[in-house]
């Protein structure tokens, strides 16, 4: 591993070895918007992105990185420019790579169909031609993560992972301000057949910024027709960038808690200089400790951001191997 690296996790090993148990930690890495690093906008590049996903597999060990999640607006124009589709690819193929990953199938992961996946943009019933000939079914089918699709594309699609002796069902539902109620349904369905294993659910605009954040259209149907559910416990999302492109709210049912997070940062310097999600799950302290990081400013070496948005911890129960049980 490189040095480079471990030094930049150096800050960071109070928070990642306090618990009880740091064998069983494992890190879920969330991908906020890319648009500006694949489009080379706004000072973006698609070398930003490549960073992220260079750092992701180098750090996959020592983070006990099990899974990555893309919030979408994974492009900026939809079907119309290849180039952006190509940039993504190359920074996404980096975690697939069983060479580098040690893993047969790679890094599991999984991508979000933004408004800017679309055309028209923001259309739901417009083509997501060159989000399905990129990451369509046919790039998934066969590895061992990949759980299936709605429809006859993949622009809603889950996958199934496990560590620390826990098992998890990760939903992407396609951006839509007006929520298919067959979709809905067939989350509905998942969460029911696999009660099992932990859910969390990623659209492209959950919440807004702040704290207590404000639910989006689509963000308050997916709770409203799944919090009864009593796997589910965390949702994500990105697509806002305002407020520093930051938000989280709490929201509980029947004495269980749902988690909703935004994570946006489009608008910072060079199109997001960078930052993404590391949340590092604890299984013995009941913690998901929340962290924000972006291995490409300070010319490479990395730095985390510290403010109350940016760094926190939520609470959550793990001691059981099974949220129904």
């Amino acid at each position: 591993m490189s040095s480079k690296w471990n030094k930049v996790l150096i800050g960071a090993s109070a928070v990642f070895t306090a618990c009880a148990a740091p064998d069983e930690d494992f890190t879920i890495i969330l991908l906020p918007d890319t648009q500006f690093y694949t489009a080379a906008m706004n000072g973006g590049s698609p070398e930003i992105f490549e960073a992220q996903t260079h750092w992701i597999v180098e750090n996959r060990d020592l983070l006990n990185i099990a899974f990555v999640t893309h919030v979408g607006d994974f492009v900026q124009h939809g079907d119309s420019i290849l180039e952006e589709w190509e940039a993504g690819h190359r920074a996404m193929s980096l975690l697939e790579d069983p060479a580098t990953t040690g893993l047969r199938d790679g890094i599991p992961y999984g991508v979000a169909v933004g408004n800017h996946e679309q055309s028209p943009w923001g259309d739901s019933e417009g083509t997501t031609e060159l989000f399905n000939r990129f990451f369509g079914v046919s790039r998934f089918e066969g590895r061992s993560y990949y759980g299936g699709h709605f429809g006859a594309t993949n622009d809603n699609h889950y996958e199934l992972f496990s560590a620390g002796r826990l098992d998890f069902i990760v939903l992407h539902l396609e951006y839509d301000p007006s929520p298919d109620p067959a979709v809905l349904a067939w989350a509905d369905a998942l969460l029911k057949e696999y009660q099992t294993r932990r859910a969390i659910v990623v659209t492209h605009y959950m919440v807004g910024p702040g704290n207590p954040a404000e639910f989006g259209p689509q963000g308050q149907a997916i709770y409203d027709a799944l919090k009864g559910n009593p796997n589910l416990f965390l949702l994500l999302g990105g697509h806002i960038p305002g407020d520093g492109g930051e938000g989280q709210r709490v929201d509980r049912f029947e004495g269980r808690t749902v988690y909703s997070l935004l994570s946006d940062y489009q608008a910072r310097d060079r199109g997001g200089n960078g930052w993404l999600r590391i949340m590092r799950f604890s299984p013995a302290s009941g913690e998901i400790t929340v962290q924000t990081f972006s291995p490409f400013v300070e010319e490479g070496r990395g730095a985390f951001e510290t403010d109350e948005s940016s760094q926190f911890v939520l609470s959550y129960d793990m001691s059981r191997s099974s949220p129904d049980s």
